[in-house]
């Protein structure tokens, strides 16, 4: 039986939804044993577990600016110090844990959701020969700070063919790069008629239909942004989708609210029938992370997105706006003209639509796939080394010290060799 050992990360919760999908697909398939950790919750201190959840959570919400500023300060990282990140003494704290993990349960594979799990693999790389194959997957379309510390895992799933030549420019080789998109949930693949789901979600089967889903509970915008949509509905004969997912507050809000005559409102909530949702619907309204997007992009629905929201979701936005699929507003002038714009455009509704199809993939089953094709791993060389967990972490340390600074040698070398070259 494949054993195969799933990492991830509670920041927010995307990288938890798409672990738990890949452990079903994975064990779906027969024959697959499949273990998932939480990597901070697990092996690090509950402070560290809180920045990255609640911390990132009010960053995003109380300091959007602030954080947005650091999110591109550390884009600008030099690939040269990937060894001294400001991420790696968070994850340090955690590698004679995952060591001790990784010699009991003795993986096939090793996948990882977030970052943190594939720096902490790079990480223990430099000090051992861990004979399973390590893979990670970005989660956006666009390139986080830090992936470069996660120089050392085997394969990096990414977007699309796009994202290569900036990978590359990461340290990344070719052969490390695999182009398949982001694992989703499977239903947003599947192809529902828009008027048979609106007549299994109890909708109007004939009205144009807007789904606004920000959910999440710790963003305050939904309810902004659904009170200047259903003011910019006046006049206008529409049905509104309102998820809320755990937001219970946002629900209860809208619950009070009186509507514009002509528009209907579908307060939903939290639903497990989200991929449903966006197949009855028209446009939709979004935060933009890279999960949703892609099962919006799987189901064709064009997206008209806020700008206020953090940078990562907004080089997806920059992104989307590229390939044609979604439009964006600053405000609620923005919003209603915008909004207009799709109603009373058929054929743009149409065209964006379209312009998906390119950027559709079918990632979840292909890394299943590719998983369960990876050889068994032997162990018995890594455990005939007595391998002692408590001092896994000061080995680490050092090996990272001996990388950086063979790095910033390597780079001085290289830049006085193009140096003699130039002035030849």
């Amino acid at each position: 039986m494949k054993k195969v050992l799933i990492i991830t990360v509670t920041a927010g919760n995307g990288h938890n939804a798409c672990a738990r999908g890949m452990k079903e697909k994975l064990e779906s398939k027969g024959s697959v044993e499949v273990k998932v950790i939480d990597l901070l919750k697990e092996y690090s201190t509950s402070l560290n577990t809180w920045v990255a959840d609640r911390g990132y959570c009010l960053a995003v919400s109380k300091l959007l600016k602030t954080y947005n500023m650091f999110f591109r300060h550390y884009q600008k990282c030099k690939p040269e110090n990937r060894y001294k990140c400001p991420s790696q003494d968070t994850i340090i704290s955690t590698v004679d844990g995952l060591m001790k993990e990784i010699l009991t349960f003795q993986p096939d594979v090793i996948y990882c959701t977030h970052f943190y799990g594939a720096i902490a693999l790079t990480n223990l790389k430099l000090v051992y020969d861990l004979p399973c194959k390590t893979m990670v997957s970005d989660l956006d379309y666009v390139n986080h700070p830090f992936w470069e510390a996660c120089i050392g895992v085997d394969y990096f799933a990414i977007p699309n063919d796009d994202f290569i030549e900036e990978f590359e420019k990461e340290g990344f080789s070719r052969a490390q790069l695999l182009p398949i998109g982001l694992p989703v949930d499977d239903r947003s693949r599947e192809v529902v008629d828009k008027k048979e789901a609106r007549r299994r979600l109890g909708l109007d089967e004939e009205m144009f239909t807007i789904m606004v889903m920000f959910g999440g509970g710790y963003w305050s915008g939904g309810v902004k942004i659904f009170k200047d949509l259903i003011k910019a509905l006046k006049g206008r004969k529409a049905q509104v989708i309102m998820i809320n997912g755990k937001n219970k507050k946002g629900f209860e809000q809208i619950e009070k609210m009186k509507f514009e005559e002509g528009v209907k409102v579908h307060n939903v909530g939290f639903t497990y029938d989200v991929p449903l949702y966006l197949s009855a619907s028209d446009i939709i309204l979004n935060k933009f992370g890279g999960s949703c997007v892609t099962e919006m992009v799987n189901k064709g629905v064009p997206m008209l997105i806020t700008e206020n929201i953090p940078e990562q979701e907004k080089q997806n936005l920059i992104y989307m706006k590229k390939k044609g699929v979604a439009l964006s507003f600053k405000n609620a002038k923005e919003l209603k003209e915008n909004l207009y714009k799709l109603m009373d455009n058929p054929q743009l509704l149409k065209q964006m639509s379209e312009n998906t199809v390119s950027l559709r993939k079918n990632a979840t089953e292909d890394l299943a796939n590719l998983i369960i094709a990876q050889p068994k791993a032997d162990y018995s060389a890594l455990l005939g080394q007595n391998v002692d967990a408590r001092k896994v972490r000061k080995q680490v340390r050092r090996a990272l010290n001996d990388a950086h600074r063979k790095e910033k040698r390597a780079i001085k070398q290289t830049n006085k060799i193009k140096k003699v070259g130039a002035n030849a």
